[in-house]
């Protein structure tokens, strides 16, 4: 095993090695995070307590849950990355340091933030540790099986631990993204609507494509009829065509499609 995945978030640490081309499943470990205490205290503690993160690994690849902005490769300058992304999330600035992913055939790239205590402790624990977006993989999947024939947007509803991702491309070119934290199904419902009459999506056109992380997607799928929009429900397994990572239940979406390489 030489190679490590970290999937961070608010909820919890997701510690992976796995080799595709060699094994079906992984070797897994998840730590749920105390609300008591920092995300860094957390990490420590999760790296500390968790066989699997202590061997050495050749690539380390940290996926950070965090505020994204897409900008297009054209407008992109790398001196300016950084005061491109705090213009737009200010109150980040003072505590976290700014990446990006570059997303291949898109001529965009994908800046985020990750907290720079964080940053330290897992530069610490892994030299060879690069910081990615949780979203990058998703977005390149989503956009990469958008059809460019087709000429009416659609939209792409991600749900996972409290924040709804919404994305919108036509004829294979981003068109939208922006990511909000939901307390409800309804706080679900306005923002899709918002979005959905924003870029003329409607009932009859495109459906809403709906995934995510435990049963809050499949609900908000469900309830696509009460602000008149058809959802489809993109399930996990038959996404990725059934594969036994695909049902792993602890493993959010975009995890698997990482791991699979599934874009």
């Amino acid at each position: 095993m030489d190679s490590l995945t970290v999937r961070i978030s608010r909820d919890r640490i997701i510690f992976v090695s796995y080799d595709r081309l060699r094994n079906l499943l992984p070797d897994y470990v998840v730590y749920t995070n105390n609300p008591d205490i920092s995300l860094n205290a957390n990490l420590h503690q999760a790296i500390k307590g968790t066989a699997l993160a202590q061997q050495n690994y050749q690539f380390v690849d940290i996926f950070a849950d965090e505020p994204t902005l897409l900008v297009p490769l054209k407008e992109f300058e790398e001196e300016d990355a950084v005061d491109m992304y705090y213009f737009n999330y200010p109150s980040l600035r003072e505590r976290t340091r700014v990446y990006y992913d570059t997303l291949p055939y898109l001529n965009t790239l994908l800046l985020f933030c990750v907290d720079r205590d964080v940053v330290n402790t897992l530069s610490d624990y892994f030299p060879v540790a690069k910081f990615h977006s949780h979203l990058t993989a998703l977005l390149r999947q989503w956009v990469g099986r958008y059809p460019f024939s087709l000429i009416q947007p659609r939209m792409y509803a991600y749900l996972c631990e409290g924040r709804l991702t919404l994305v919108v491309v036509s004829e294979g070119k981003f068109r939208f993204a922006n990511t909000y934290n939901v307390h409800n199904p309804a706080d679900s419902l306005y923002f899709v609507s918002a979005i959905a009459q924003r870029f003329g999506i409607s009932a009859g056109g495109e459906r809403v494509y709906v995934s995510g992380f435990g049963t809050a997607a499949r609900r908000l799928a469900d309830g696509m009829g009460k602000i008149n929009l058809e959802a489809f429900f993109m399930d996990d397994v038959e996404e990725l065509s059934r594969h036994p990572v695909a049902n792993i239940d602890d493993f959010p979406y975009d995890l698997k499609v990482h791991l699979l390489k599934a874009y």
